[in-house]
């Protein structure tokens, strides 16, 4: 197999369950060099699928084709604009072959359209100066851009968002002692004597400044409600000798977590335990008051992810706001009895969307919460950081005297 197949046979298997990760289907027996070719490709193609439609629809008499031959125009297209190292022979020579194998019909139509782009490209042609609605340049669901303007007001700072989510998403590595730095090869650091001693650890801006916003200390008993794959909860047991309670739904994610916690030397930590639960019934596993300190990172679309997550953008449908709303909500209500009279909840969601910032209104109406921090973050802010929210509310119900 080659990046090529393979990259065509991941996004295809992607388009048939759009709901997936992409990575999950980026994987085969190649060497690095081409598996890391193949993950570009894909990930390139999500981010510019619509600006890639629209360029090949130039060369094309009828809108409709089968997907493999769509994805074979769009993956050969997003190399000869995108990759330019890669000679242009190749990158025709190589879609044709893929028509061939996966679409023979229609190969010499595959090759055709490339030709007539690459001559186009070669004369002059600049598809980036092409006459698109901003659905189209930035590939992005108009329904998305309605929602990001509605968000933001503001149309320069919607195409801002849309421009960083196509920019190359830039890594984060949290220091165990705090600090963060640019992770500039993500091989080299994963090989590093210093991850392996559990000194760094991949965390990116946003969720690092989630951590930081939890007030923690020596002693204190922790709940995060949401917890893996483990970067917040791991950032405050560096900071603090605490008691962690880290929960999460999926056994699957525990097990990340898990294996994270061990890396970093939490491993047997008599101080650290993990529960499998669901976090909208934490309120039936533990007494009320429990903790000094409540984390939910809840469930949400994700929406300031989209540079690192090209996929999102495809599946994001203005209906599920509700649905996470509801959820959000739902565990808020459980999570808000466990916090200890003076103790705190953070909520967070790596989304900047009001929908997902309408559950913190329970403690926010409630004359026993005290707002104590809140910060919306746009995707791209300071060119760094993620889109999210965070509030930190202070529980003001004073302890109970026995009689």
């Amino acid at each position: 197999m080659t990046a090529r197949q393979l990259a065509l046979t991941a996004l295809l298997n992607w388009q048939k369950d759009p709901q997936s990760h992409l990575e999950q289907h980026i994987k085969g027996n190649l060497p690095p060099k081409d598996l890391d070719l193949a993950y570009t490709i894909c990930r390139g193609v999500l981010k510019e699928k619509s600006f890639l439609k629209a360029t090949i629809k130039r060369y094309l008499k009828k809108d409709k084709l089968p997907k493999a031959t769509e994805t074979i125009l769009l993956i050969a297209a997003y190399q000869r604009i995108f990759l330019t190292k890669i000679p242009n022979y190749a990158i025709i020579s190589e879609a044709v072959k893929l028509a061939k194998q996966k679409s023979p019909a229609h190969a010499s139509l595959v090759n055709a359209v490339l030709r007539n782009l690459d001559r186009d490209i070669t004369e002059g042609f600049d598809p980036n100066k092409q006459d698109l609605s901003l659905s189209e340049r930035y590939s992005h669901p108009q329904e998305l851009i309605d929602l990001i303007n509605d968000e933001t007001k503001d149309q320069a700072l919607t195409e801002e968002i849309l421009i960083w989510d196509n920019a190359r998403p830039k890594t984060f590595l949290r220091l165990k002692n705090g600090g963060h730095e640019e992770c500039l090869d993500v091989k080299a650091a994963v090989n590093s004597p210093e991850f392996k001693r559990g000194e760094i650890y991949f965390m990116q801006l946003w969720s690092q400044s989630v951590a930081n916003a939890a007030p923690v200390k020596d002693g204190g008993k922790v709940l995060d409600l949401c917890a893996a794959p483990g970067g917040k909860s791991l950032a405050l047991l560096d900071r603090a000798k605490i008691k962690l309670t880290a929960c999460d739904l999926s056994e699957a994610r525990l097990e990340t977590l898990r294996e994270n916690f061990a890396r970093l030397g939490y491993a047997n930590d008599p101080n650290v335990t993990i529960t499998q639960l669901d976090a909208a019934e934490a309120d039936k596993h533990f007494p009320p008051n429990s903790f000094d300190l409540v984390l939910l990172d809840a469930p949400c679309s994700s929406l300031g992810t989209i540079q690192r997550n090209p996929e999102l953008r495809w599946r994001f449908k203005i209906d599920q706001l509700s649905e996470y709303a509801a959820l959000q909500k739902s565990i808020l209500k459980a999570a808000q009895t466990l916090v200890a009279p003076q103790g705190h909840l953070l909520y967070a969601v790596c989304s900047f969307a009001k929908k997902e910032r309408e559950a913190v209104d329970l403690l926010r109406q409630d004359k026993n919460w005290l707002l104590k921090e809140e910060k919306l973050t746009y995707p791209g802010e300071q060119n760094l950081f993620d889109g999210g929210y965070f509030a930190l509310f202070q529980k003001n119900e004073l302890p109970r005297i026995p009689r």
